[in-house]
């Protein structure tokens, strides 16, 4: 390690670069999941209790799932490590999620296959702590929902 008055050469500014890089995708793959989980979560608490409210915007929804897809991808190649060996079935799982909670809630069906399926994305995603890990990012994305796409007169 060069002393700290000593300028840094091409390789080593390059090689700081590359990890800056590396921490901010990981930063970005990280809070990703954590809304992903979030938006999920509360979806499928909206669905499970009938709600006419979904409480979650069809666009954050559909740029967040497919965000978490590519996170998932990005762990199959092995360019990120998750909390959690991640399957090629487990990306299919939140490809399949993702359809059915764009149809919820675009007034479609609310398919009673989206509670189990969301519960297996989430534990893909967390491992056994999704259920404290879900609570958490579903308050994270509920701020993230209200800040970004506030409801009128709620």
């Amino acid at each position: 390690m060069p002393h700290p008055d000593q300028p840094l050469t091409n390789d080593e500014e390059e090689e700081d670069l590359l990890d800056e890089e590396g921490e901010n995708l990981l930063d970005w793959a990280t809070t990703t999941v954590v809304y992903a989980v979030g938006y999920i979560r509360i979806l499928a608490d909206a669905i499970e209790s009938g709600d006419a409210d979904l409480q979650v915007d069809p666009v954050a929804w559909e740029n967040t799932l497919n965000a978490v897809e590519g996170v998932m991808a990005d762990q199959l190649r092995g360019h990120l490590h998750g909390p959690t060996p991640i399957t090629a079935e487990d990306v299919e799982r939140v490809q399949r999620l993702r359809s059915l909670g764009s149809a919820a809630l675009s007034g479609g069906e609310r398919s009673s296959e989206f509670c189990p399926l969301a519960i297996r994305c989430m534990e893909s995603m967390f491992g056994q702590d999704w259920k404290h890990a879900a609570r958490e990012a579903a308050s994270c994305a509920r701020s993230l929902n209200q800040e970004f796409h506030p409801r009128s007169g709620t």
